[in-house]
């Protein structure tokens, strides 16, 4: 190669590299994820026509099941030439997922344990608190219940004497 096609992969790397450190992105979902550490998934996103269309979401609960998590999406130098290399027409970009501590519960309840929640004063009174409408539902299905339980009740009550 001559010196002026060295010097046009040079200047054609630098500018790449240039405009390519302009695109970063950081979003957090719930608390957050650890960023001082290695990321738990990372990966190219494909877009399209210099970044328009772009191809999938990321999906924070399949990688972090606690739900909390950061996610950085930037445009790195080896993007950058590769998008050079290939033109406008494919333009990836690397995303990081930064996984947050938490754990994840499970909480199992028999019928009868969610009947004396449901029934509790209580819990009336928070579902007055977050939604009326919630609260009108929850007092519809409290009625709907003791009228269609109202002879099963009578009958546990007198067999029990």
């Amino acid at each position: 190669m001559n010196a002026n096609k060295w010097l046009g992969m040079g200047l054609l790397c630098v500018s790449v590299g240039t405009l390519g450190g302009c695109y970063k992105h950081s979003y957090t979902v719930g608390r957050g994820g650890n960023t001082g550490g290695d990321p738990t998934k990372s990966y190219w996103q494909s877009h399209w026509l210099f970044g328009l269309i772009g191809e999938s979401d990321v999906d924070v609960k399949t990688t972090c099941p606690s739900g909390n998590a950061t996610i950085k999406d930037r445009w790195s130098f080896l993007n950058s030439i590769v998008t050079a290399l290939v033109g406008v027409i494919y333009a990836p970009t690397t995303v990081e997922v930064y996984c947050g501590e938490g754990k994840t519960a499970s909480l199992h309840l028999s019928p009868e344990q969610l009947r004396r929640i449901a029934v509790a004063p209580e819990t009336m009174a928070w579902a007055n608190e977050v939604s009326s409408v919630k609260a009108a539902e929850l007092a519809a299905a409290i009625e709907t219940y003791r009228a269609t339980h109202k002879n099963l009740a009578a009958s546990q009550s007198k067999s029990a004497f």
